[in-house]
């Protein structure tokens, strides 16, 4: 006996860095009073140290030879025979969730102590911690046995509490069978106790409201009297709220037992109960959801309680999308704008533009249906409208995000002025394309020659500018003022006939008739595309002048047609036929000549100087 309790003084007084087994295995129940009594006469100075190791021990003992005072509740079908008896079996049921989930996060919590003092004991050699130095290697491994012995003792009550879980729940589910559950003006007092609800937040809303004002003025007893009505108010919410759930639980047990898919529905209408608490309550009533979880998924099915749980999560994530799109950004004109409203505003201006395409759209569908509208008018209808439709686009998306469209008065008067400098010519070819729309006197397809350089046919026509395409294929833009201000010249206006002028000359002495008939006849025979058959628009050779060199002739030809707009090509049709004639007939074509005479004055002075070399 003696050799045992001088090997126990001598192990629990040798410093070691590693950990005591004996307070840890099966036998440490016999150690520990053994420890105790060995403290007991030990006589050091540093009486904290030794106070606190008999502390420890007393606890370690207490601990590992105490048995459960708290006994686990466990369901007797028998004992269930109305809904009353059923709602107090799920508290009982609840009540195991909680204490579960109490155990779970004292688990971690001692788990998290655990690990830190084995690291203090196996660190102690090295002294990496201060905390250490104070306090014996003993203590710490004594408080380590604590927590592990803790750890064990909550680890078992977790088990038994598991395996009542699994019995209360089956004997829940057996019960909601036979039980008949009232569901009798569930909604009316559901409703009523919502109402109540809503009622008491808005009088304790006003309270604190009140109690503001008492904090301006430091009125530290108005302050007082107003906390206790807003507890008693909070109070009353709770108690309100409880009996709802209650009465909301026969609901759902009768859903339950049905299988109903309204049970759902039931339950978001409890959870919404239990959030108008206050947070204490809410806390004791935070794993009834758990248990009304549970018990759906094994009544109804884990797959439906998954569907609903993503649905539930779809809508919980909608709303954190939907509040973080309100949270506000900045603010215009003390309005407070968020990001859903910019989204908004792009959304309404990007609509106006779809709306605009599709009026662009529609407007060329019926105006191939249309035969008096013209392509002109139809592209200057479009463009108007989609104009329209954008610019009033742009004003809703303004109104949208808060800004107020009284304050463009201003921007118009400024407006006004900057028209009269540098906006005029913008203004003037807008109000040119207004006028040529009514007018009609250009057209898309219309071939123009606006100067003796630039020549082409209608492309497009716009609010500002038209589009001119020449002949050689370049787009030139001209303002639509250019149209109404100066002279241009439509080839096309009402029709593509032209009568062309083509030029050309013979020598003197030819006989004109001869010349004139045998160009008309050439003319006639050839296969150049002229208007033939219509005797107001016959050719003619039309003698024009008798310059120094030639006497000059016209050839007058009516055309139509691409020869119309493509009068370079056409002119050379005609010239090459005219000079063919001319030269089968031996008919002289002139050109400009010289002639030089050089007379005797000359020859003299040229003589004369010969001579004087």
């Amino acid at each position: 006996m003696k050799s045992l309790f001088f090997l126990v003084i001598s192990s629990f007084f040798v410093y070691a860095a590693s950990l005591e087994t004996k307070l840890l295995d099966e036998n440490s129940t016999k150690i520990y009073p053994l420890y105790l009594s060995a403290l007991e006469k030990v006589k050091n100075e540093d009486n904290a140290t030794i106070q606190l190791q008999k502390s420890l021990l007393a606890r370690l003992i207490e601990l590992t030879g105490k048995s459960e005072k708290n006994s686990i509740t466990l369901l007797v079908y028998d004992n269930i025979k109305n809904s009353q008896d059923y709602l107090q079996a799920f508290y009982g049921y609840v009540e195991n969730f909680t204490e579960r989930k109490s155990i779970k996060n004292e688990l971690k919590q001692k788990e998290e102590k655990t690990t830190y003092l084995k690291n203090q004991i196996f660190a102690s050699d090295e002294n990496e911690s201060a905390e250490s130095n104070k306090t014996l290697p003993s203590v710490v491994q004594l408080q380590y046995a604590f927590y592990v012995k803790s750890q064990e003792k909550l680890q078992e009550r977790q088990n038994k509490l598991k395996e009542a879980k699994e019995k209360n729940l089956k004997v829940l589910l057996q019960a909601v069978e036979h039980i008949a559950f009232d569901t009798k003006d569930i909604k009316k007092n559901t409703e009523e106790a919502s109402k109540k609800i809503k009622d008491l937040y808005l009088e304790r809303e006003g309270l604190e409201i009140e109690k503001e004002k008492f904090g301006f003025l430091g009125d530290a007893k108005g302050i007082e009297r107003l906390e206790k009505k807003i507890k008693k108010t909070s109070e009353e919410i709770d108690v309100i709220a409880e009996a709802a759930i209650r009465k909301s639980l026969n609901g759902f047990f009768a859903a339950l037992k049905e299988k109903n898919q309204n049970i759902f529905s039931v339950k978001e209408e409890i959870k919404n109960y239990m959030a108008s608490m206050t947070p204490g309550k809410q806390r004791s009533y935070a794993n009834m959801l758990d248990a009304m979880d549970k018990l759906i998924s094994e009544r109804i099915g884990t797959t439906k309680v998954l569907a609903e749980q993503t649905k539930e999560g779809f809508v919980l994530l909608g709303r954190d999308i939907l509040e973080k799109l309100h949270y506000p950004l900045f603010s215009v004109n003390k309005k407070q704008i968020s990001t859903l409203d910019l989204f908004l505003a792009l959304f309404i201006f990007l609509f106006g533009l779809l709306l605009a395409s599709l009026y662009r759209r529609y407007i060329k569908k019926i105006g191939s249906k249309v035969k008096n509208l013209s392509l002109s008018s139809q592209v200057i209808l479009s463009n108007i409208g989609s104009y329209f439709i954008v610019i009033v686009s742009f004003f809703v998306m303004l109104k949208t995000i808060g800004l107020d469209l009284s304050s463009f008065t201003v921007i118009a008067g400024a407006l006004s002025v900057g028209i009269g400098f540098g906006l005029q010519n913008i203004i003037a070819n807008f109000i040119s394309g207004i006028i040529l729309f009514f007018e009609k006197s250009i057209k898309i397809g219309d071939f123009l020659q606006i100067s003796d350089t630039l020549r082409g046919r209608v492309s497009d026509i716009r609010m500002r500018s038209i589009i001119i395409r020449t002949n050689d294929n370049i787009d030139v833009i001209v303002p639509n003022q250019t149209f109404i201000q100066e002279q241009v010249i439509n080839w096309t206006l009402s029709d593509d006939i032209r009568r062309m002028h083509i030029p050309f000359g013979v020598a003197y002495g030819s006989d004109i008739d001869n010349v004139k008939t045998v160009i008309l006849e050439a003319l006639e025979k050839s296969d150049i595309e002229y208007i033939r058959y219509d005797k107001e628009k016959q050719p003619q050779v039309v003698m024009k002048a008798m310059s120094a060199s030639s006497v000059d002739f016209e050839l007058w030809v009516w055309v139509h047609g691409d020869n119309t707009v493509k009068p370079s090509g056409t002119m050379d049709s005609f010239l090459v036929l005219l000079y063919k004639t001319l030269y089968a007939h031996r008919i002289e074509i002139p050109f400009p000549q010289l002639d030089v005479h050089i007379r005797r004055i000359i020859k003299e002075k040229f003589e004369s100087t010969q001579k004087e070399k």
